[in-house]
């Protein structure tokens, strides 16, 4: 392999940590309220306290948050909303420094603040240019990691098929072990489990995944103490989607492990009370700061344009089934109906003739949703969570969409982790409407508030760009 993950992590640490010192540097130079220094070694000797400390903030703030994990596993999403926290974690420490340290403390206000704000412009613009130089590199086939399977029951050929042949990970399976030849395995198959050793010394293996059941899963402690005296990495296949697809949390009830098949963090008031205040703050912030002024202009163009009410409301299922009033600007005429002649929800498809000019344009750019920040810091909805649908399309789903109800656990939101992934609009097929729901149960049962800033970051990324399946 020409390229390890080692090398990976001091390449994008070292650009980093050298980026931070070049813009701390820079701020410094240009900051009018600091004396200036006018050479480097100077202002090392004045300032290097500071820039050692965020240095320093930095590696502890990337290690707690996995900001270096290798980019194939998490979205440029993700790997922002990871960049955001460590940079809180830097400005935290050096601010720290600077009020213990420095008399004049007060002086570095203006430094503190354009050093953060360039510094956090800088690297995301890196981290984006970053990713596109390793997926070049992915596509040449330069990224290639060698792994061994062990075990050929349905487990190992499920992530054979599903994650290796699909080569998202840039895998490249030399062979796979099991006390049993089997003819599926295509020319892969190298021998027995306990010919492990000698497949390590013969091969160039990274990592070993482990995919064995039954009573060969007693071999596992064997497997990992050679894979570990070799230095491979070691990875166990679990099979726990036979009881449930959602997350699993262990629990102890006198003395006995207790696995609940459902966790949703939702249910602690510490964390329902957290995603509340960022309801609050971002609505208020939206409403105050954006539609105070946006609403006039489409307020007066929506009557312009066609007759009728300027918002659109609507009874839709919020928490725990309670109907709530979903406001929207009208993108549609006044004389429109909803149900077909058989009485079916007629659902909003594209060039669908009930929209006016103008609502196409509100529909296509999201902003006849703007009104349901309302809705939001009445309390009612969510500016992150499951979007909610047209009481009659629940009515149509519920019984044929496994786990659909349970989307309704949490409030709605505005905007959601199954919209950030390409699963919004129409609905034609039952399949559209379950991969809806299996992403809304995801964000349900891995919820956290960086994943909410992580969705609103993505939504504004897909907003400016625009989407095929706004319509």
């Amino acid at each position: 392999m020409i390229y390890t993950n080692r090398h990976n992590y001091i390449i994008r640490i070292s650009i980093d940590i050298g980026i931070l010192l070049i813009i701390a540097i820079l701020c410094f130079f240009f900051d009018n309220d600091i004396p200036p220094s006018f050479t480097i070694s100077s202002l090392f000797a004045e300032k290097g306290s500071i820039l050692m400390a965020g240095i320093l903030g930095w590696y502890a703030g990337a290690r707690i948050f996995h900001l270096y994990k290798e980019v194939i596993f998490f979205s440029f999403s993700q790997e922002i909303v990871a960049l955001m926290k460590v940079l809180v974690l830097y400005v935290l420490v050096v601010s720290c420094i600077i009020f213990f340290f420095f008399e004049n403390g007060y002086l570095f206000r203006k430094w503190v603040l354009f050093d953060s704000v360039i510094l956090l412009l800088v690297t995301v613009i890196e981290k984006y240019f970053y990713r596109l130089i390793t997926a070049y590199l992915r596509k040449n086939k330069r990224l290639q990691k060698n792994i061994v399977i062990i075990g050929a029951d349905s487990l190992s050929s499920d992530f054979y098929h599903s994650a290796i042949s699909n080569n998202n990970f840039r895998y490249t399976v030399a062979g796979i072990l099991d006390d049993e030849k089997k003819d599926s395995l295509n020319g892969m198959y190298l021998g027995k489990i306990d010919a492990l050793d000698d497949v390590l010394s013969q091969y160039s293996i990274d990592e070993v995944f482990i995919g064995l059941s039954g009573s060969a899963y007693d071999k596992a402690g064997n497997i990992i103490d050679i894979c570990e005296k070799r230095g491979k990495r070691v990875n166990i296949l679990s099979d726990q989607t036979k009881l449930t697809d959602s997350g699993f949390k262990v629990t102890n009830y006198a003395g006995f492990p207790v696995v609940n098949i459902r966790y949703f963090p939702l249910d602690d008031p510490e964390n329902q009370f957290l995603k509340r205040l960022f309801d609050i703050f971002f609505s208020l912030c939206f409403l105050l700061f954006f539609f105070s002024w946006t609403f006039p202009i489409i307020a007066i163009l929506i009557k312009i344009s066609s007759r009728g009410p300027i918002f659109f409301k609507q009874e839709r299922w919020g928490l725990n089934n309670q109907k709530i009033i979903c406001y929207k600007f009208r993108s549609m005429y006044a004389s429109s109906i909803n149900t077909d002649a058989t009485g079916c929800y007629v659902q909003a498809k594209k060039n669908d003739a009930r929209t006016t000019p103008l609502g196409r344009f509100l529909r296509r750019t999201s902003i006849d949703e703007f009104p349901q920040f309302i809705n939001v810091l009445i309390g009612n909805m969510s500016v992150v969570g499951p979007r909610p649908h047209p009481i009659p399309l629940n009515l149509e789903s519920k019984d044929i969409v496994q786990n659909y109800m349970l989307r309704h656990l949490v409030k709605p939101g505005i905007t959601g982790w199954a919209q950030v992934n390409g699963s919004r609009g129409e609905t034609r097929m039952a399949w559209e409407m379950q991969r809806r729901v299996d992403l809304d149960l995801w964000y349900i049962e891995n919820w956290n508030i960086w994943l909410d800033f992580q969705i609103v970051f993505q939504t504004i990324i897909n907003w400016i760009k625009g989407d095929d399946r706004a319509y």
